[in-house]
């Protein structure tokens, strides 16, 4: 799978417990800059630890420092001043390291959920629903955070001929400490891989990465089959997506912005309800393209499905809001 190979090529991983940042010295490692304990009496000389850029973001952030600024400097002038810094910080702290590299620098308390171990179990809770066989990993992203999105292919539902819509879940995951674990209902159009996350759900469940990493775990068992049940029902919304119509497609792109949606955005997703609705949009520009919908009638699905293809065309992160802001169209436009 492609999220345990690249952790794997990541290199070994390992966490340091530091008792005290005081007995930390920074300084340049070539290229690099890195940490190092201070090879005081009774205590081994260690090799240095290369610093990767978010490690030192937050180590900037432990010393109250402005990462920004401090890149600014020469070399021996950022290294004076976090070393004085580390000299002041009377605070333990965790490094998680990869190979040689400190890929984060984060509080002792931080309970990881490490790439494998979410893998894990979230297959353990697919096994328990009877669904490890039939579930598939729809897409993946990868990087300071993990999102896994996987599907039932086996219940999926065909809200118009031949547009089958499948339900499933996002796994979210930061291993290190940029954001919390977290499971969200989704749903997966397979005709263009456009997908939908729940924006607002009891079924959407986050975990501080804070305190006994068993509680995490067990937390994220039970949360797996609540967020398939709830993205189950959010096939129903697709279906009657179908059948309510809206009588200007126009003003319906205009009140998109109340729910998130940039203006840029918004002229986006009135360019594709043009093509799904089979008006001639190619080389027309935004002004003509508002004039095509201006008191059209469109269905509601073309609405939502518009939102969430222009989704992909945006990082990730700005993909997963576009998605939930689908859903909040959705959500409001089915009632």
């Amino acid at each position: 799978m492609q999220l345990l190979d690249l952790d794997a090529r990541d290199g070994s991983k390992r966490d340091v417990m530091v008792s005290d940042l005081r007995g930390w010295a920074f300084g340049p490692l070539g290229a690099v800059m890195a940490l190092a304990p201070v090879p005081y009496a009774g205590r081994e000389l260690e090799a240095p630890l290369a610093l990767r850029e978010l490690a030192f973001r937050q180590l900037a952030a432990r010393l109250e420092a402005p990462p920004a600024y401090l890149r600014s400097l020469p070399a021996k002038l950022i290294s004076a001043n976090v070393n004085y810094g580390l000299s002041k910080c009377r605070e333990s702290a965790m490094l998680r390291v990869a190979g040689s590299e400190v890929r984060a620098v984060l509080s002792d308390r931080y309970a990881a959920l490490d790439t494998p171990v979410m893998l894990e179990l979230v297959s353990e809770a697919l096994e328990r629903c009877g669904l490890a066989h039939d579930a598939m990993v729809r897409a993946a992203a990868v990087g300071t955070s993990s999102v896994l999105r996987v599907t039932i292919p086996g219940e999926g539902v065909a809200v118009r001929k031949g547009d089958v819509i499948e339900h499933g879940l996002d796994i979210t995951n930061s291993e290190l400490g940029i954001r919390s674990a977290s499971v969200t209902p989704v749903t997966f159009r397979l005709i263009c891989t456009n997908g939908m996350r729940a924006w607002q759900s009891e079924s959407t469940s986050r975990f501080r990465h804070i305190g006994d990493p068993k509680r995490i775990r067990d937390l994220l068992r039970d949360a797996i089959p609540l967020a398939l049940a709830e993205a189950r029902g959010d096939i129903e919304r697709w279906r009657r997506s179908v059948e309510r119509l809206i009588d200007d497609a126009h003003d319906e792109v205009e009140q998109l912005r109340s729910i998130g949606i940039t203006g840029s955005d918004a002229r986006s997703v009135a360019r594709a309800i043009a093509i799904v609705t089979g008006r001639p949009a190619d080389g027309k520009s935004d002004e003509e393209i508002a004039e095509l919908l201006r008191g059209q009638r469109a269905m509601v699905f073309d609405v939502a499905n518009a939102i969430t293809s222009i989704a992909q065309t945006h990082s990730v992160s700005t993909r997963l809001a576009l998605e939930e802001a689908g859903h909040r169209y959705l959500v409001s436009r089915t009632r």
